[in-house]
């Protein structure tokens, strides 16, 4: 199912990192290994109008909620201080806090300040390469059955894979504000090449650093960025660029491009 990225260490740290795949995932996870990230068959292939998430489904979805402007970026928990986003987001809003275990954003009880927050060094705001940012709390995150942290995989899903990306986006791309049900998509991961012939268009070029899911018609959008990516709950990627389900791919920051840096800060 994955393949080997490059500039990986070759040391102990992934080896390590990687027993926890299977053996530590989240308790009310590990009945659904056989299942794309919980989701059944029958899963709506959009977060345009997706499937809505069961409660509890995705424990390592967090929100980043402005306290201004509220919702504006996805993330996950990697432990009980850091959450994984993109970098773009953290250029959006200054004063933010970190909503976890809940999937309906008008029902919020757990609430984290942030502390600081950081934007991998060799991001690129003009490409958006590297585009991997982490926020620390001010308190540790308190774990239950709906709030777990996610696992890390700096390998990736081979092309034609079946994915999973979770968040609050905009079901239409006229529509510029964020649903208040998480919702899921089944999306495919597609070859560098098919990814590039298909953003010719829109003269936009996936960068080393992106990995390039789609379905026809439906895709992440506004209000996604920074969420998670993952094939049975191990996440590869964190949402990037969005295009909002116009028959163009979405691109995604691979984890293995900027594992080594995550790991030398959580």
């Amino acid at each position: 199912m994955f393949i080997n990225t490059l500039g990986l260490r070759s040391d102990s740290v992934i080896t390590d990192y990687l027993k926890r795949t299977v053996n530590d995932l989240p308790v009310d996870l590990k009945d659904k290994r056989g299942q794309k990230d919980g989701a059944t068959d029958a899963i709506d292939r959009r977060i345009v109008n997706g499937k809505t998430a069961d409660d509890g489904q995705y424990p390592y979805q967090v929100s980043l909620t402005s306290l201004t402007n509220g919702h504006f970026c996805g993330g996950s928990i990697l432990n009980t201080r850091w959450i994984l986003t993109a970098a773009h987001c953290l250029e959006l809003e200054l004063l933010f806090d970190v909503v976890v275990g809940t999937n309906v954003l008008d029902v919020i009880s757990n609430v984290y300040e942030v502390e600081n927050f950081t934007s991998h060094p060799l991001y690129n705001p003009f490409d958006r390469s590297y585009d991997a940012g982490l926020v620390k709390t001010t308190t540790a995150i308190v774990y239950s059955t709906k709030i777990q942290p996610v696992t890390l995989t700096p390998l990736l899903p081979n092309i034609n894979t079946v994915t999973v990306l979770s968040g609050w986006g905009s079901n239409n791309v006229s529509i510029l504000d964020f649903l208040n049900e998480l919702k899921a998509l089944n999306t495919t991961v597609i070859s560098e090449t098919e990814c590039q012939n298909k953003l010719l268009v829109l003269d936009i070029a996936p960068s080393s650093t992106h990995i390039c899911t789609f379905v026809e018609q439906d895709g992440a959008c506004y209000y996604d960025d920074g969420g998670p990516i993952t094939v049975y709950n191990l996440q590869f990627g964190i949402i990037s660029v969005a295009n909002c389900g116009q028959s163009y791919p979405d691109l995604h920051t691979k984890i293995g491009t900027v594992f080594n840096w995550i790991m030398s800060i959580i």
